[in-house]
């Protein structure tokens, strides 16, 4: 009997080639399992801070009708309420009072002029700084005699009026800002520095006061010579708050002036503290 052949073949041997592209392929499907399992657990933690708005502030913004972005121009964009900007000395000047109602009164009404109860007053009188280095600016008292016209028809009445100069401007004690008008000029010959000087929209929004008057007055004393400065400073000296743009909601209560409202603050807080 002749000799059976077999059949049976035997595989061919694998080739360097093949293995490395089933490895590629392995790697793939591994990367695509990783990115469905990254999706999956980042819309898990969306829908839990979706529970709490307050978490994401922006999430508003995110729901824009894209419909209002035109080509070439953009409509205008909602801003949700945690997201509108605050009312400061700067924006004021420049959009003028918030179109916004007055804010309620807190829970504390009288918080602007009640000390912390973190504030320790001190026996010792409050030390004063040293002004007999060459660079710091000396108070000067000048005379009624030597306010001259010119000097008077500077005046700014107006916040918008006033043109900011940081080379050879003078500071507002107040608002702080380098402006070229005419401040005020303390008479008292023991104020220090340049406290003394006040602009016009400041002394009148925030004590009820005039600069003219003030220059022409030789007995004219400045807001914290007298006591009653209520500038972030003087009122942190006293351990009070500061009070911020608060002319707007001086002038909603019926006061014209800032410095008004406080008085009336403060002694309707010593009526209610003597009940």
């Amino acid at each position: 009997m002749g000799e059976k052949h077999s059949t049976h073949q035997a595989p061919p041997a694998r080739t360097a080639c093949s293995d490395s592209e089933d490895e590629e392929e392995s790697a793939m499907n591994k990367r695509a399992l990783n990115i469905k399992e990254n999706k999956e657990m980042l819309a898990k933690l969306l829908a839990e801070l979706n529970k709490v708005p307050k978490l994401l502030p922006g999430k508003r913004m995110a729901k824009t009708d894209a419909s209002r972005v035109t080509s070439g121009t953009m409509g205008s964009l909602e801003t949700p309420d945690c997201l509108t900007p605050l009312l400061t000395r700067s924006r004021s000047q420049v959009n003028g009072p918030s179109s916004l109602p007055p804010e309620e009164d807190n829970e504390d009404k009288f918080s602007l002029v009640h000390k912390s109860p973190y504030y320790e007053e001190d026996d010792k009188p409050p030390r004063r700084r040293s002004y007999n280095r060459p660079n710091t600016i000396l108070h000067v008292v000048r005379p009624v005699e030597e306010i001259t016209e010119v000097e008077l028809q500077r005046i700014c009445y107006n916040v918008r009026e006033k043109v900011y100069n940081s080379s050879t401007g003078s500071t507002c004690h107040q608002c702080r800002q380098k402006t070229s008008d005419t401040k005020t000029n303390s008479r008292n010959s023991e104020c220090m520095g340049v406290r003394g000087q006040f602009c016009g929209p400041c002394l009148r929004n925030r004590y009820g006061e005039e600069v003219r008057d003030a220059l022409l007055n030789p007995e004219s004393r400045c807001p914290p010579c007298r006591g009653i400065c209520n500038c972030s400073f003087c009122q942190a000296r006293e351990g009070r708050c500061a009070t911020g743009v608060l002319v707007y909601l001086a002038k909603h209560h019926g006061f014209d002036n800032v410095h008004a409202y406080l008085k009336s603050l403060k002694k309707e807080m010593e009526e209610e503290s003597c009940k």
